[in-house]
């Protein structure tokens, strides 16, 4: 049996060689003898003025264009740093039709050898020292993604969890740590919302839709001493593409089960002399039923770049993402039958026996939307010095409304939460000679918030404001040695912070004699080295502490009770200490005939020094009494684990991956009062994913498994006002994506036909007792120009 399914594996290789009709061309950009990832590759035709195409090299530094004409072609590959080229090779060659010819790029003789991996750390990926994951735009076209949180799925160490479908709450959980500790960048510059409770980007997770993405960067670990608060378990860095210098687009549409209806249309145009360029992309994605049938939802995205270089060494851009959304929410689960007379310990979660899943709400809904532009200036002072200068201003605003409609008793009332962050970073990075780098900066940071509530007889109605600024300084060092082999950084970041004058409803006014106490400073450290030894092994290790800001909500949230006479009620306290916490992780990196084969074994500790907890019973905040608990310092988490991956191409037509990850995420006290229950909610204990591509010729197959087991997770009694800890089955996702590619014209146009069977063994599950999509289909249609 095991010679038949060689034989059958081989025979599909070249398979999907003998298919192709036009000619292709793939191959491998390397440094050093080290593959590059997320190097620029272009193949222009002869006599031609423009590329054909532009791609970006896998996390393997491999690359491939198909339905490449009888001709003569120019490859060439480059890496930038900030849109300022650094190194670029290229070569002629001759292709026929039907043939594959392969074409090895090497980089080794670079100007400047270096490509951003990160906003502060630029580092080609295979020899940057922390735990990286590189997601390009040709992997999620494989995979029919079109949501940021489908693509970060199969990322080792991350728990991804949406519940109730499209446009729902999203969560990102790295390395069993908690949703507030990951980091969202856009092009290296962070998002988050100020006004949300712990003020990270998780309200707005389920909002990015893949409009125009080039790759998505995932940092894996504590990170703060470069992206600043919340990089704690792990970062991720959304990124859009660069214009071209020619007139390209796409137009697609798709449609499909649960009411799916979704268009996306982009463009992307430039000079000849690469001096001035712009992007566009813009979709519209809805679900008109849900799972249930009325839970429509709607989602639209707009991007825009504009970059203009003045001159040979400087460089400017301008960055728009705007978000318009809307949902239809559901009322959570519900304990069902006779709940026990005390939630210590943990019920086994029968669906229908001892808990029910989310009802539908008929008139329960959220708006969000946000606003985040972007300014971004490069000059590059010979090849030693690099500045830039960035601006984010970024405003988010959500909407909530619920009626008297829905399961229990409901009362009607609006939320409105608005938040503005602006941010000015000056980074400097200075690199005196071939094996040393420093990088400095300084950031200036301003953010608000602002709560309404509104009642329909107007007396709950009221309003809070809060604001604060912060200073930030940072450094970085960077050594390579024995031919960038050994690879040595080091970092540190300290922010200072101060809070400006709380404005409250002029009805008992909280805080009183607090509003100017400036929070102590966040500060942390971090350190990783490395090793690539000629036989492909690599070592790497790093530690690092992370820090989170207490949110202004944390600080100087309140909320208005009727109990005992029309007051507001606190629950912050101004002198909230940041979070904090300490990581350290050590991998084994092993690549095997010649690169096709990748290992990797990684252990990593993280450890929650200090968090921010609401608690029961708490201290006064002056004279101000907080009757029903409030916000307060305490001790956190431990997580440890191993996180195993591999990576298999024995074909430029197939393409494996898959990881197994281990998680052991503790409390020091239990997160449900009364349980007993220490193990972290929401983190199962194993966790398996697997990736795997087939092409032949122009069509292709992708199929996507997730897999977990049982994880606990909590569900509130509306029969006893307590909580209740499940332990909930884990998942079994199987996705499969397959389509065709027509090509329609000889220089660039094609059209691109494919179709996505979600959870194909029609496995039923649930997301902390919030109920799942089950089989269901979708097709698309792409021209490409």
């Amino acid at each position: 049996m095991k010679l038949i399914s060689i034989f059958i594996f081989i025979l599909s290789c070249r398979l999907a060689a003998l298919g192709q009709n036009d000619g292709s061309l793939q191959g491998t950009v390397t440094l050093h003898g080290r593959p590059v990832a997320g190097a620029a590759v272009t193949v222009t035709p002869k006599d031609a003025t423009v590329p054909y195409r532009v791609i970006s090299t896998d996390g393997s530094g491999e690359y491939s264009f198909d339905l490449l004409r009888t001709g003569e072609y120019t490859v060439a590959a480059s890496i930038t740093e900030s849109g300022v080229l650094r190194s670029s090779a290229r070569v002629t060659i001759a292709v026929s039709d039907g043939q594959v010819r392969e074409v090895q790029l090497d980089l080794s003789g670079a100007i400047y050898e270096q490509v951003t991996v990160s906003a502060n750390s630029p580092q080609s990926i295979e020899q940057v020292s922390k735990t990286v994951d590189v997601i390009d735009g040709q992997e999620m076209r494989d995979r029919g993604d079109f949501t940021l949180v489908d693509s970060l799925r199969s990322i080792p160490g991350f728990r991804v969890q949406q519940l109730g479908g499209f446009g729902r709450t999203a969560s990102i959980k790295a390395r069993g740590l908690r949703n507030q500790d990951t980091a969202i960048l856009i092009d290296g510059i962070r998002f988050r919302d100020a006004s949300s409770i712990t003020g990270d980007a998780s309200a707005f997770l389920s909002d990015f839709t893949l409009t125009n993405v080039s790759r998505v960067e995932v940092l894996r670990g504590s990170g703060s001493s470069l992206y600043g608060t919340n990089a704690i378990g792990g970062t991720i860095n959304f990124q859009t593409p660069g214009p071209t210098r020619s007139l390209h687009g796409q137009l697609s549409i798709a449609a499909g089960g649960l009411g799916l209806r979704r268009l996306r249309g982009n463009i992307s145009d430039g000079t000849a002399d690469g001096r001035f360029g712009f992007t566009l992309g813009v979709s519209r994605t809805a679900y008109t039923s849900g799972i249930d049938g009325d839970d429509n939802s709607h989602n639209a995205n707009f991007q825009n770049r504009i970059e203009y270089a003045p001159t040979p060494k400087s460089t400017i851009s301008a960055r728009f993402f705007v978000s318009d959304a809307f949902v239809r929410l559901n009322a959570g689960p519900d304990t069902a039958g006779t709940p026990p007379g005390s939630n210590f310990g943990f019920i086994r979660a029968l669906s229908g026996i001892n808990f029910v899943y989310d009802a539908d709400d008929p008139d329960d809904t959220q708006k969000s939307q946000f606003f985040d532009a972007q300014v971004v200036f490069t000059q590059a002072f010979g090849k030693d010095l690099f500045f830039e200068g960035t601006y984010s201003g970024l405003r988010t605003s959500r909407k909530n409304e619920n009626g008297i409609l829905g399961p229990g008793f409901q009362s009607a009332s609006t939320s409105i939460f608005s938040g503005t962050i602006q941010t000015l970073n000056g980074r400097l990075s200075w690199t005196p000679n071939a094996i040393h780098q420093i990088t400095t900066g300084y950031e200036f940071e301003t953010e608000k918030f602002g709560n309404d509530g509104f009642t329909p007889n107007g007396v709950g109605n009221f309003f809070s404001r809060a604001g604060q600024t912060s200073n930030t300084i940072y450094v970085q060092d960077l050594v390579q040695l024995f031919d960038r082999r050994l690879q040595l950084s080091g970092g540190a970041r300290a922010q200072f912070f101060q809070p400006g004058d709380p404005r409250f409803s002029l009805r008992n006014a909280p805080y009183a004699g607090f509003a100017n106490i400036s929070p102590p400073m966040a500060y942390t450290f971090d350190g990783s080295a490395s090793y690539n030894f000629a036989t492909g092994l690599k070592l790497r290790a790093h530690a690092g502490n992370g820090y989170r800001v207490p949110s202004l909500y944390e600080r100087y949230g309140t909320f208005f009770s009727s109990f005992g006479g029309a007051a507001f009620v606190a629950l912050g306290d101004p002198e909230l200490k940041p979070e904090r916490s300490i990581a350290f992780d050590a991998a084994v990196e092993q690549e095997l005939f010649e690169s096709r084969i990748r290992l990797t074994a990684t252990y990593f500790y993280s450890r929650l020094l200090r968090t921010i907890d609401f608690g029961s019973i708490v201290r006064p905040i002056g004279s101000t009494t907080r009757p029903f608990g409030g916000y307060l310092n305490s001790e956190g988490a431990i997580a440890r684990g191993t996180e195993l991956s591999v990576s298999f191409k024995p074909c430029a037509s197939t393409t494996v991956s898959g990881s197994y990850t281990f998680t052991n995420s503790d409390q020091r006290t239990p997160q449900v009062s009364g349980s007993g229950i220490l193990t972290s909610l929401g983190i199962p204990d194993h966790q398996f994913t697997l990736v795997a591509t087939q092409r032949l010729g122009r069509f292709w197959v992708n199929a996507d498994l997730l897999a977990s087991s049982s994880y606990f997770a909590p569900i509130f009694s509306t029969a006893t006002f307590n909580s209740y800890v499940y332990r909930f089955k884990g998942n079994r996702r199987l996705d499969l994506t397959a389509g065709y590619t027509f090509p329609l014209d000889k220089e660039r146009m094609s059209l691109r036909i494919f179709g996505t069977i979600e959870n194909v063994l029609g496995n039923r599950y649930f997301e902390n007792g919030f109920r799942t999509p089950g089989r269901n289909s979708r097709a698309a249609v792409s021209f490409t120009f």
